[in-house]
């Protein structure tokens, strides 16, 4: 391994500069966002705002080297955010050979300093984060007997501290790139670009679980397969401070970087749960401060604070345990934390090679198939066993027998409930038809995969894309209604909808990749086709009114 600890890796090609310039770029679109000159100078960079001293530290915007027209095309859409990312980029490379000839330039200095204290701070012994702020974001609803809407929150925190955000990216980069080889190779969540059975220098996402699972169908097509679930309880919530340690300890042991480098890994993953902790930035947090809800009631129109929502917790845990645990959800350094805990859990049962287990896990979200049902039960205990050992909990299982009901229509037929699809954990099942613990489905990350290789997508998702059509026509009705009276509203218009509806049709595409051909004969696909179409006719009506109105 050429590099050995954090701050020479901080080095390699730029990485910092890639970095800032990311989150530079995020901006981009914000007005005068970049006019340096309406900056007052006076103010310590500690005190501006991430968008301000981002402002001091890069080019101007009207100075910006623009990408040639093969990298926009490369890169996508013209007005994309890596097309923003590559001409800063190139901004900075050009001003820093001007440099060298003499030219001065105040960014560069600014840019150049703020390097430097992060590469500091990441070998200061008393380096320590400030507490994210709690951002509670929409996870479910449900109807209460009593009329009440009980809402329930996903607790998303956020570092808003520039250097602090640029410390926590360097580190899971480092992570995910050295550390990449020692997490089982089915793992899919966060990972750069590897290998990945026969596909070169690819990056795994959630659609590649439902393409192993058919690849494992077509290797035991013939064989009885069964399958088992198992769902963690509010993993980021609930993983103890203690465990994060112990697993990257013995990561790092394996690993052949040097006792400094192992120093400097600590010594940031130290400062990250020290900054945070379930009782302290969530539960009391969002008792002390109700108005963090304000986006939630607007969002279900509760002016009168009527509807419950919840930040929950585990009930067999105390409060007092609760402040040495939890990492925060939305931290870079989370996703890496998921990876190497859950590995260290995962191989109870991954250690040893069988041809005829398959494995598969996307951060918290695990699925195991076998063709013998007694050996798939032994490992799914294994597997729980060693939960337990890293002091995190689970659903409890139940099975797929007891969501069966004999058919209205045909009596001697038995039909599986929706019950089924509500089961947190699943007791090994038999992949097919049957009659006790048996379903024709399995579900993973979104997909339902029947027995015989067919695809379809899960209700909730349907959903999801019918409101975001719904939300789109509303969206363009606003759009229509701000600017009926400028000359360019129907090329406004025009670029509007295809950048929102090409979205929404590229979230589709992402969704049905696997098995296209087959998916596109199912009714789910003619569903979302007629939104699509119903939105179009709306979007054509709402640009003739726009054009009759401009030419008015």
């Amino acid at each position: 391994m050429g590099v050995k600890t954090l701050t020479e890796f901080a080095d390699t090609d730029g990485m910092l500069i890639h970095l800032l310039v990311k989150e530079r770029a995020k901006y981009r679109r914000r007005n005068h966002s970049d006019k340096v000159n309406k900056l007052d100078k006076s103010l310590d960079l500690e005190e501006l705002s991430t968008r301000k001293l981002l402002s001091r530290m890069m080019p101007p915007r009207k100075t910006w080297v623009r990408p040639s027209n093969r990298i926009k095309l490369a890169n996508g859409a013209v007005d994309t955010s890596k097309n923003a990312e590559k001409a800063l980029i190139l901004t900075i490379k050009r001003d820093r050979k001007k440099q060298k000839l003499g030219e001065h330039f105040d960014y560069l200095e600014i840019l150049d300093g703020f390097i430097n204290q992060i590469k500091k701070r990441i070998t200061d012994k008393q380096l320590r984060f400030e507490s994210p702020h709690l951002t509670p974001i929409f996870k479910d609803k449900k109807q209460l007997d009593d009329g009440t809407l009980k809402v329930t929150c996903r607790p998303l925190s956020v570092y808003t501290k520039l250097e602090d955000k640029i410390i926590l990216a360097l580190t899971y980069r480092y992570l995910a790139r050295f550390f990449n080889r020692y997490l089982h190779e089915n793992i899919l969540s966060y990972r750069p670009a590897r290998d990945f059975h026969e596909k070169k220098h690819y990056v795994t996402d959630f659609s590649d679980g439902a393409e192993l699972i058919l690849d494992f169908l077509k290797k035991h097509f013939s064989d009885n397969i069964y399958a088992a679930d198992c769902d963690i309880k509010k993993f980021y919530d609930i993983i103890p401070h203690q465990t994060v340690r112990d697993c990257f300890r013995r990561m790092l042991d394996r690993s052949p970087l040097s006792d400094e480098g192992k120093d400097q890994i600590m010594l940031v993953l130290e400062a990250y749960l020290t900054s945070f902790n379930f009782y302290d930035n969530v539960l009391k947090e969002a008792t002390a401060n109700p108005n963090i809800f304000y986006k939630m009631r607007k969002k279900f129109h509760d002016n009168e604070n009527k509807n419950t929502y919840l930040i929950g917790n585990v009930e067999d845990i105390s409060d007092e345990e609760y402040r040495q645990r939890g990492v925060p959800q939305g931290g870079a350094l989370s996703l890496m934390v998921a990876n190497i805990v859950l590995n260290d859990v995962d191989q109870a049962i991954v250690s040893t090679y069988d041809e005829n287990r398959l494995f598969i896990r996307y951060c918290d979200d695990m699925i195991m198939m076998h063709t013998d049902r007694d050996e798939c039960a032994r490992l799914m205990k294994q597997y729980t066993e060693s939960l337990s050992d890293h002091d995190l909990y689970f659903h409890d299982f139940e099975s797929a027998g007891d969501s069966k009901k004999k058919s209205d229509k045909y009596n001697n037929v038995v039909a599986t409930t929706n019950h089924f699809w509500k089961i947190k954990s699943h007791r090994p099942f038999l992949w097919g038809r049957g009659d006790g613990d048996s379903n024709l489905y399995v579900g993973f990350l979104g997909y339902e995969i029947r027995r015989d290789g067919r695809i379809r997508l899960r209700k909730s998702n349907i959903e999801n894309y019918k409101e975001k059509f719904c939300r789109l026509k509303y969206a363009l009705r606003r759009f229509k209604k701000k600017h009926n009276n400028q000359q360019n509203a129907a090329e406004k218009f025009e670029t509007h909808l295809n950048k929102t509806l090409d979205s929404t049709i590229k979230g589709l595409c992402f969704y049905t990749a696997i098995n296209l051909d087959e998916f596109k004969k199912g009714s789910q696909y003619k569903y979302i086709m007629k939104l699509q179409s119903q939105t179009r006719r709306s979007v054509d009506k709402y640009k003739i009114d726009i054009i009759k109105q401009t030419h008015q």
